[in-house]
């Protein structure tokens, strides 16, 4: 019940699982910030990440909270420089200014221009480090200084630049306070002064810093504290800010657990249809094949379907038995709740998961060519071929199929481009005998890949 957040960091497939997920967190904590006995220290709300379009996926659409975009500490380092190097133009401070865009100039530059982000902004990137560019400083050019690369700066890499970072941008607002805005400098003077204080000063590095840290403490240093001067402890301090003493780590809270007992008057129960279509449709096929591969030389009824022959319902329920004994998971029944729009029957159905056999079909096109005497050239023979492995491969065709890939490799206009008016309605009518009406819904399913004969 103390849930408060829900990251869904990968996909869900189990309609189960999901609302168990949910529900977790849907559950009321009374006083679960204090012991208020108004009620307003209540759970009133229950917060999800969805990253993966889970909820797309159940079809359901919950109102969306927009995000709060929150800005990378490079990018606010760089927003920061660039304020103060638009204040310092206006007053006139061509020396501060100038230095200030060496230090933006050093931040585009450090982007990696092997990151996507950067790459896709690589011409931009390209102008703007231009110090010709920079120093000009036009209207048009801090526009794109803010609106464009200002946010790339979230793709810097600062592995292990974290605290320094941290410390440029204090001394950048420093800097900037005392430019413009001097009131406000103590609070920065605070803030810089407690992490000058707390350098392990036992350590040989932060010791040969130690003229440094003893000048930033006195009270001289900050009345006459100017640009270069705050610069100049910036680079010094800025290899060594890392090494401080940060107090001793707090010891770990004990948690405590408490057992709220649930009114199960207060339960709501609804019933949700199960949309059969969010099954992972390539595991059951993939079941389907492997049960039923080994059966295909001992099977009459599997044999039947194989060849494209009808059977009968007596025929597909010992199938079905035969099934079940060997893996309890199959039910062949499940494959007409994957097509409830298809007027198939299952063996049909079962057709597009096992394939046809290759012998079979082999008879049916002989006899094909043979009953209307048509002549092949070559081109035409290779199109025939291709046909027939497809239709055992897929355990079906539609006419449609004929003037997509792969028969539009043999021509840009499928069959029309290979075989007369005549000869290709006779092709398309004996393709007709092996349409089984899916409605497309395999398409919906986003099947990786048909099964093999």
């Amino acid at each position: 019940p103390e849930v408060l957040n829900l990251v869904f960091a990968k996909p869900v497939k189990s309609k189960v699982k999901f609302w168990q997920m949910i529900g977790r967190g849907t559950r009321l904590c009374p006083n679960l910030y204090s012991p208020a006995t108004d009620g307003s220290d209540d759970k009133k709300k229950f917060l999800i990440f969805d990253h993966w379009g889970n909820f797309a996926y159940f079809e359901q659409e919950p109102e969306e909270e927009e995000p709060n975009a929150s800005k990378s500490l490079s990018q606010k380092l760089f927003e920061a420089r660039l304020a103060y190097a638009e204040e310092a133009l206006k007053r006139g401070e061509m020396d501060s200014f100038g230095k200030m865009i060496a230090l933006i100039k050093q931040d585009i530059d450090a982007l990696d221009n092997n990151s996507i982000a950067i790459k896709d902004n690589w011409k931009l990137k390209q102008q703007l480090s231009q110090i010709d560019v920079l120093h000009q400083f036009a209207p048009v050019t801090k526009a794109q200084l803010y609106e464009h690369m200002a946010p790339l700066m979230q793709w810097r890499n600062i592995k292990g630049e974290g605290e320094a970072l941290k410390w440029d941008l204090d001394i950048t607002t420093a800097q900037y306070a005392q430019l413009c805005q001097p009131r406000q400098l103590d609070s920065v003077k605070e803030q810089i002064l407690t992490k000058v204080r707390s350098l392990s000063m036992e350590l040989n590095q932060v010791r040969s810093k130690a003229s440094e840290i003893r000048a930033l403490q006195q009270d001289d240093y900050w009345l006459t504290a100017n640009f270069d001067t705050l610069e100049h402890s910036r680079q010094q301090l800025r290899p060594v800010i890392h090494l401080r003493d940060k107090g001793p780590t707090p010891p770990p809270v004990e948690i405590s657990v408490i057992d709220i007992k649930e009114d199960i008057g207060e339960y709501q129960v609804e019933e949700r249809k199960t949309n059969i279509r969010t099954v992972d449709y390539e595991i059951y096929r993939q079941e389907v094949e492997k049960t039923l591969t080994p059966l295909f030389d001992k099977n009459p009824v599997l044999q039947k379907i194989r060849a494209g022959e009808p059977v009968t319902k007596a025929e597909l329920d010992a199938l079905n038995a035969l099934i079940h004994t060997q893996n309890p998971r199959v039910d062949l029944e499940l494959l007409a709740e994957f097509y409830p729009d298809s007027s198939a029957g299952v063996d049909q159905l079962l057709r597009t998961i096992i394939g046809l056999d290759v012998d079979a079909i082999e008879q049916q096109f002989t006899a094909f060519v043979q009953q209307h005497h048509i002549n092949l050239s070559a081109l035409q023979q290779r199109f025939l071929g291709l046909l027939k492995s497809e239709i055992c491969r897929k355990g079906q065709m539609t006419i449609a199929d004929l003037y997509e890939q792969p028969f539009k490799g043999l021509h840009q206009d499928g069959i029309d481009g290979l075989f007369q008016d005549q000869q290709a309605e006779l092709i398309a009518t004996f393709v007709a005998g092996f349409t089984v009406d899916t409605h497309s819904v395999k398409s919906q399913l986003d099947i990786a890949s048909d099964p093999p004969a």
